[in-house]
């Protein structure tokens, strides 16, 4: 499959149509950064790509969009036309129409491909036709774009693709799936008859139990050594990508330390303002926190009350003390004349007195009282003494009767209280209040320096954000380690690699032993005839399926000898005057391969440089490419996009002059090969270098005048340099 033409019509940034005529070997796509590189890449991936009718109205041209009268249309296209046993061509198109005036409606997808045949031009369906002649395989093998994806074993499952399509490895897997499915069935039968003859059966009981333990110890060891193949794998790609970044990292090691820095002084200051109020109110006597101001007000309260207990007790007393001398005093009063004693007051009773003022009769002597004389006075005053006499008996009683003043002593406990509480215990109380007051406001102070380092590490984190986009593509992982344990990395990967050889030596050696057992164990001569039928079958099954393993092997470790001596070839070519080294592949343990550089004597180049990097990864794809032709009978083409951009200090006018010589076609778009004027900034080709080229060139650039804030001013415009 040769690339004659390819077109694009309407396609972003190429308004109109932009044909491309290519020639059977190099073709150059020069541009600078904006000017459409990587569009003209882009419309070959959508040309390409069966999965999906993609009409997105951000594929049209912004140019031509803007230029549509509503109820006109138009059309994007992509189309290639090339050789592959007589002339064809495919292309990919839908059409755009104004239906208002802020409103595009994309519709009519087309994806057709055309056999031309003298005048005929014989339509065919376009995923099907592609799949025919440039299928999914074959194109993972020629679009390629940036450096990122010219590694083509970074999936892990690269070899066995690359194995499967380009060469007859294949047709191997069903077999050895199969024969393996036999020789377990007939081993299981062996096993079983075995266990049943008695000539044999101890033995080969003991044989069993000694292959099943190192049928797993070769499993744990291939196990691990798939582990430490994958770290090996790993370690690479994290050297490769620290080397790349060490600008980056070193910035994210001293943004990280800032960070954690200030997340252990956060942690720390959050542990001092993480308090549990409610527990400490109790469990560390919190609740005394008032408790000196509390206790000196109940201080002067319990005095107060003490003085004023003390002075309504002084009152009481003197009270009863006058109530009790003005009794004694009405005593001496009431004395008779002449100290004569007078009659007890009982005497003569109530209801004497009372029935002798009735009668107007002194029953004691026997004369008349009649009313108002001295005598009917004398008993009236006598009833009256007596009934005051009793009223007086009976307030004394009831007085007697009363409680005491203050009939309880809580005045006096509360006074004890103070006293007690006075001294020692108020002294401590008084330390507990002043600790708790020094804590809370520690606890203050700490909370204001949470606030500010808070601040600060909000300003790291942010910092580190920028870095990481200003790092496209890479992750904090990726810039994690420091350039100074790049030596670490080195050890640790050599280590592993030693563990791998050991491991594998190891494992060798059981493989050996398991090789004996099963020997041991097929030459057991059992009894039973069935038995022996049943062996021969199952060593013949065993035969066949090791037979079909190592075919399967050999045709692999073939292939990737093939593929690394033509790789070493282009390796060769495309650094004629430079160190170049030798590139090995090397199959993984889970099955796929790596693409490793060594010098002649045999030792391991850790740190390639970019340009050596991009050569030997290109040298593989080239070669790729060659077992492709062989294996299909037909060449193919290669598509690079910026596939040098981080060569350094690469002589590329070196590089495209051994492209140009190789026989191979190839596409490759790139802003090499300008030159800028320090003056005025434009860029133009280099006409000394593309002089030395035979190869076809193209220069793509941005139109003139156009707008920096306008998409619709934005035209890609080729013209063809030789």
């Amino acid at each position: 499959m040769i690339l004659k033409s390819i077109n694009i019509k309407n396609f972003r940034s190429y308004y109109n149509e932009n044909l491309f005529e290519l020639s059977d070997g190099l073709t150059l796509i020069i541009g600078g950064n904006g000017d459409g590189k990587t569009t003209f890449f882009e419309a070959l991936e959508w040309l390409f790509n069966t999965s999906t009718e993609d009409i997105k109205e951000s594929n049209i041209s912004a140019k031509r969009k803007s230029e549509l009268e509503i109820g006109e249309n138009e059309e994007v296209l992509v189309s290639v036309k090339f050789e592959h046993n007589g002339e064809k061509e495919i292309e990919k198109s839908f059409t755009f129409e104004r239906v208002s005036a802020d409103k595009v409606q994309c519709r009519d997808f087309n994806f057709i491909g055309y056999e031309i045949s003298g005048s005929e031009r014989l339509s065919r369906k376009g995923r099907n036709f592609l799949e025919e002649y440039f299928d999914a395989a074959i194109r993972k093998y020629c679009l390629f774009k940036g450096e990122s994806t010219l590694n083509v074993f970074d999936n892990p499952t690269a070899l066995k693709k690359l194995v499967d399509t380009f060469s007859g490895v294949k047709q191997f897997d069903d077999l050895v799936e199969l024969t393996t499915d036999f020789e377990r069935k007939s081993l299981s039968a062996v096993t079983k008859e075995m266990s049943n003859d008695k000539k044999c059966k101890l033995k080969a009981n003991e044989l069993n139990s000694r292959i099943t333990a190192v049928s797993s110890e070769i499993h744990n060891l291939k196990k691990d050594i798939k582990t430490q193949d994958a770290a090996i794998h790993s370690y690479a790609a994290k050297l490769e990508i620290l080397e790349r970044n060490q600008e980056a990292s070193e910035q994210y090691q001293d943004i990280k330390n800032r960070i954690k820095t200030l997340s252990d002084k956060r942690s720390k200051m959050r542990s001092y303002t993480v308090v549990d109020y409610n527990a400490m109110l109790l469990d560390d006597n919190w609740i005394l926190r008032s408790f000196p101001q509390i206790l000196n007000e109940y201080q002067h309260k319990a005095a107060a009350i003490s003085k004023e207990k003390r002075k309504l007790d002084k009152q009481e007393t003197e009270r009863r003390a006058q109530e009790k001398g003005e009794q004694e005093v009405l005593i001496k009063i009431q004395k008779l004349a002449n100290d004569a004693v007078p009659m007890p007051w009982n005497l003569p009773d109530k209801e004497t007195m009372e029935d002798m003022l009735k009668d107007k009769v002194c029953k004691v002597c026997g004369r008349e009282a009649p009313e108002g004389s001295e005598a009917y006075e004398f008993m009236r005053d006598k009833l009256n003494e007596y009934l005051r006499h009793i009223q007086e008996s009976t307030k004394s009683d009831t007085k007697k009767e009363n409680k005491p003043l203050f009939s309880n002593s809580f005045i006096e406990e509360l006074h004890n209280r103070q006293i007690k509480m006075s001294g020692e215990d108020e002294q401590r109380i008084t330390r507990i209040a002043t600790d708790i007051a020094d804590q809370l406001s520690f606890i203050q102070e700490r909370k204001n320096d949470l606030i500010k380092i808070e601040k600060e590490l909000q300003e790291a984190e942010d910092e580190k954000s920028r870095l990481l986009i200003q790092s496209s593509g890479l992750t904090e992982d990726m810039l994690d380690k420091d350039f100074n344990d790049i030596k670490g990395y080195f050890e640790q990967q050599k280590r592993a690699e030693i563990r791998v050889s050991d491991l594998t030596r190891k494992l060798e050696h059981k493989i050996a032993e398991k090789k004996e057992l099963d020997e041991e164990y097929t030459k057991l001569e059992p009894e039973n005839i069935s038995v022996k039928m049943y062996q021969r079958v199952h060593t013949a099954l065993l035969e066949i399926m090791k037979a079909f393993i190592n075919a399967k092997e050999k045709n692999v470790s073939e292939f990737l000898r093939l593929l690394e001596d033509n790789a070493n070839v282009y390796l060769g070519k495309l650094n004629e005057n430079d160190f170049h080294g030798v590139i090995r592949l090397k199959k993984t343990a889970e099955g796929s391969a790596r693409i490793e550089l060594y010098s002649a004597d045999g030792s391991y180049v850790h740190n390639p440089s970019d340009s050596q990097k991009t050569t030997m990864y290109m040298s593989v794809l080239f070669a790729i490419s060659d077992i492709t032709t062989l294996k299909r009978e037909q060449d193919y083409p290669l598509l690079f996009d910026a596939p040098t951009s981080n060569m350094g200090g690469f002589k590329e006018n070196s590089f495209y002059n051994v492209i140009d010589k190789i026989n191979k076609q190839c596409i490759i778009v790139t802003k090499d090969l300008l030159v800028e004027d320090k003056t005025t900034g434009i860029c133009s080709l280099d006409d000394n270098q593309i002089n030395q080229l035979t190869c076809s060139v193209y220069r793509i650039s941005k139109a003139a005048n156009f707008s920096k804030t306008g998409l619709s001013t934005i035209q890609t415009t080729t013209k063809k340099i030789k």
